[in-house]
């Protein structure tokens, strides 16, 4: 079952012992080099009386386990060229894809607790993806990032929709698709693909798998 990026975000996020919370998803992130789908993210408040000054040191390398996934504040798996708000009255969490039992219309239901540490110099938030440019090595513009395409049996991202660019230019229509089946350059104002990427553009969603 192949489904956007869009229909996760914002879904509410559940558990078994708790249908009633009011976290929800804010970012998903993939692995740069693979594609799989790393973890869901989600931003938590901390309490108002929250004292900056005495919170856990938690840098990259200190990244703790909670229940569900990891937690960290202020410090999202990510490279320095993706940008999510940092402040020290929140807290950025992240539940392991791996916890994630079912996807609706309306929640995200995830369950057990993940102890396997990943490395987060290897994610990057579909944030700092979206509203990307998607150019070839001779700087052809293939499109815009609008959303992520994930093929939710292997939980993987398998494509990007576009909008504009090359394949727009062809048939006078606005969104395709970018295939994933090869490493691309993830650079911090465009995605940089090589030129044979052009072969990968289809024409609706249901092409990207065949």
């Amino acid at each position: 079952m192949l489904i956007f990026g869009k229909d996760i975000l914002n879904h509410k996020i559940i558990t078994a012992d708790n249908e009633e919370s009011k976290t929800k998803v804010d970012d998903l992130l993939l692995n740069k080099k693979t594609y799989n789908l790393d973890y869901l993210l989600f931003i938590e408040k901390n309490p108002e009386n929250y004292d900056g000054q005495n919170r856990i040191d938690t840098s990259m390398d200190n990244v703790i386990n909670s229940a569900g996934g990891q937690t960290a504040a202020n410090t999202p798996p990510i490279t320095g060229e993706d940008s999510i708000l940092k402040s020290y009255d929140k807290e950025t969490r992240y539940v392991s894809f791996n916890n994630v039992i079912e996807v609706t219309e309306h929640y995200v239901k995830v369950g057990g607790v993940d102890q396997q540490l990943h490395d987060p110099v290897d994610s990057i938030a579909t944030s700092a993806i979206i509203g990307k440019k998607v150019k070839t090595n001779n700087d052809e513009a293939l499109g815009k990032v609008i959303d992520i395409v994930i093929d939710w049996e292997t939980r993987r991202v398998v494509g990007l929709a576009l909008a504009d660019g090359f394949w727009a230019k062809l048939v006078s229509e606005e969104n395709r698709f970018l295939r994933l089946k090869e490493t691309m350059d993830w650079g911090p104002e465009e995605i940089i693909v090589p030129n044979h990427f052009k072969d990968y553009l289809v024409d609706s969603v249901n092409e990207i798998i065949g």
